[in-house]
């Protein structure tokens, strides 16, 4: 295939005018039309640079009838070098488009499907269902391999009412008894199927340049199970919880119908092994799972689950992540800053925002940076434990409930946590999330830009303008207090002192009217479950530590990659272990 990289139209333009331009681009290089065309990858340019016009631009593969590998380099390479082209021309394998690791499990399931009986297979657990649990579920499960999986929270369709009668809770904090404001511990935000990132922005990017094709595996499939199409192309792929649920479920269906079982309400407790291998799995009803392989994947806020392999000596170290606030403004403010009024002109997405900045100086030097950022979303009450809040950001496919949120967090290293336990930065998340839950009696502790600025309590707001000030977005209730009393010092000073530089890039950031809240403290793991860098095995012989929770990813695609690559690992293993028994046996056959 011949790749155009850099076509530009502009915002606004039909399918006809797109195919008009490769048509036109395609006879300026190659002097003949192509037959076929695959898009690739669109993004909104949005800069404006020297008053040019927003436009998209799009990465798009071009096939040609009759063109050899040969040909299609040649024609590649002397058209790369024609000016004028107005596109960035290049040479793409035509099985781009395929999956070794999906081309191994389909092996593997025609070898079953032939002669199962005669195969040892080992036994296959995966526990967790988030990202990394249902991708390594649903590889598994093509491969014959009918894994079983032990998830703690409730399936999607019950959790969802769970979730929801919490929040409710937390709305009426000021009659309910303090008691009443946790959450289920066992199916929650952070637990239940499709895991933490259900309920989240549904962002499907990932900065992991290693693994494209199983990027765009993984987009695929969430296509094929129902996702909206333009994710495989977009450059700032977002599903959002309502899409992303529904997915699941139909992701769990094809995994059920492909051997594999799935057990909700069913947390893990113990992992026994025998002679440094995985024998079995202890599950908290009593029951004992036989076990010789187990894809670790009980996600960041496992924290009972990092206590049992701290028990066990699993080897594990502690990790950085970041702490801090989500702050809201009203998705019109930040399209404007983004867009400099062409959203007036033009039909935009609701605009995101990435900042950063360097405060302090030597050994007190803190990064502070946006991260998980919502547009047109919501800051919803994400505790997973009793007498604990932490929040997190989530949106709708439409991302369209008119307030941009995003964390600012500062990042916090092992050097700031309490001692030299391995699970220091989990008794480090525990304490701020205490105090975030004393200062909210349970509800989303909350103070508006410039009460934070001033470090006071805010009571209540009047706007020094005739515009009314924005009121806060939440799935949970809110209220009014001071911040200080959750963030830490040192968190709390390099976020304020970040604030002017990300006002001078984005006016308005710090509008006095604009929302505060607390705690942004699960960014990612507080450890990292160390494994060998080939197996992906812990040097517990069966375990695969996997997914955000070990230390492995950073959000719902990187999880997912991440648990395909543990249940390719098995997969490689039983083909090998195949492909030997049948070497040998030739052998015999010889002799």
């Amino acid at each position: 295939m011949i790749l155009l990289k850099q076509v530009k139209l502009p915002v606004g333009h039909t399918k006809a005018e797109l195919e008009r331009a490769l048509s036109e681009i395609s006879l300026r290089a190659f002097q003949t039309a192509y037959s076929s065309y695959v898009l690739r990858r669109r993004s909104l340019d949005a800069r404006r640079k020297g008053g040019a016009e927003v436009s998209y631009v799009y990465e798009v593969a071009l096939r040609f009838d009759g063109w050899n590998v040969d040909k299609q380099k040649k024609q590649a390479e002397r058209a790369s070098k024609i000016k004028k082209i107005n596109a960035d021309i290049s040479y793409i394998p035509d099985d781009a488009e395929t999956y070794s690791f999906e081309e191994r499990a389909k092996r593997l399931r025609h070898i079953l499907d032939q002669n199962a009986a005669a195969i040892e297979l080992p036994r296959v657990t995966v526990v967790g269902f988030g990202p990394a649990g249902i991708f390594a579920s649903y590889l598994l499960s093509m491969a014959g391999l009918k894994p079983v999986v032990l998830e703690r929270g409730q399936c999607m369709e019950e959790r969802t009412r769970t979730v929801r009668d919490f929040w409710k809770r937390t709305e009426e904090f000021e009659k309910r008894p303090l008691e009443e404001m946790s959450p289920d511990p066992e199916s929650n935000v952070s637990f239940g199927e499709g895991g933490a990132g259900t309920f989240s922005d549904g962002k499907l990017n990932t900065l992991i340049k290693s693994n494209k094709d199983y990027h765009r595996y993984v987009l695929e499939t969430l296509t094929a199970f129902g996702a909206p199409e333009d994710i495989c192309i977009s450059s700032m792929p977002h599903i959002g919880t309502d899409c992303l649920s529904r997915v699941i479920v139909d992701l769990r269906k094809q995994i059920l119908a492909q051997g594999g079982e799935i057990h909700f309400s069913t947390r893990v407790d113990d992992f026994i092994f025998e002679d440094g291998r995985l024998t079995a799995i202890k599950t908290a009803n009593g029951g004992i799972l036989p076990a010789d392989r187990c894809i670790l994947a009980a996600g960041h806020s496992a924290r009972d689950t990092f206590r049992v392999l701290k028990s066990k000596s699993i080897p594990m170290e502690p990790k950085p992540f970041a702490v801090g606030v989500r702050v809201m403004h009203p998705q019109t403010m930040i399209d404007h800053d983004q867009y400099k009024g062409a959203e007036q002109q033009y039909d935009l997405p609701a605009a995101s925002y990435k900042l950063t900045a360097r405060v302090g100086a030597g050994d007190t030097a803190r990064s502070v940076y946006s991260f998980c950022m919502c547009p047109g979303g919501y800051v919803v009450n994400a505790s997973a434990q009793a007498g604990r809040l932490a929040i997190n950001g989530m949106s709708d496919h439409a991302r369209n409930s008119g307030v941009a949120n995003s964390a600012i967090v500062c990042n916090v290293e092992p050097s700031d946590f309490p001692s030299d336990d391995i699970l220091s930065g989990v008794h480090f998340q525990e304490a701020i999330e205490r105090d975030a839950f004393s200062a909210g009696n349970g509800a989303i502790p909350t103070q508006r830009m410039g009460d934070f600025l001033k470090r006071k309590e805010t009571e209540t707001f009047a706007s020094a303008s005739e515009e009314k000030p924005m009121e806060p977005m939440t799935k949970g209730g809110y209220r009014y207090t001071d911040l200080t009393a959750v963030l830490p010092d040192f968190i709390g000073q390099a976020i304020r002192e970040a604030l002017p530089e990300f006002e001078r890039k984005l006016p308005g950031f710090t509008r006095p009217d604009a929302i505060v809240c607390a705690i942004e403290s699960r960014t990612s793991s507080p450890v990292r479950i160390l494994r060998d860098p080939d197996s992906l095995q812990s040097s517990f012989a069966g375990l695969y530590p996997c997914g955000e929770g070990a230390g492995y990813a950073g959000g719902i695609t990187s999880a997912a990659i991440d648990g395909l690559r543990c249940a390719d690992k098995i997969i490689c293993e039983v083909l090998d272990t195949i492909d030997k028994k049948n070497q040998m046996e030739f052998q015999e056959l010889k002799q």
